[in-house]
């Protein structure tokens, strides 16, 4: 898939925030982060990523409305990147099948390894065009 090596992290923790993005841009991806929902919306409309990982639990604009705005509205350049959800809670089915729909994956950060990040990006890479 064209456009996976521009990836928007948006993390409020800044530890976490700061490996990913250090693990990911030794391994060549272009990283653009964010601190919060409101900046995530910013930097997608500008840099139009492939792919997006995106905390649920964060201030001004959370994951979930995020998510929305990025699927739904246009305007952002970002309906067909690809969103992957980082949340704390434990269970995918408790997340409203509307946003299931929406998001592309879900990770558990307390479950993830680093070598993960990358097993989800080469998931999306390939997977054949539309």
């Amino acid at each position: 898939m064209v456009g996976l090596q521009k990836i928007l992290l948006v993390e409020d923790n800044l530890e976490l925030r700061t490996i990913y993005e250090q693990y990911l841009r030794r391994r060549g991806y272009d990283i653009i982060s964010a601190v919060d929902g409101e900046e995530g919306l910013e930097l997608a409309e500008k840099h139009h990523p492939g792919l997006i990982f995106l905390d649920i639990m964060m201030p001004k604009i959370d994951g979930l409305r995020l998510l929305k705005i990025l699927r739904h509205d246009e305007s952002y350049g970002c309906t067909k990147s690809k969103i992957v959800l980082l949340t704390n809670l434990g269970d995918a089915s408790r997340v409203d099948p509307k946003v299931q729909k929406d998001m592309d994956g879900y990770v558990i950060k307390a479950e993830i390894e680093l070598s993960d990040l990358i097993d989800i990006i080469k998931s999306f890479e390939q997977e054949p065009e539309n």
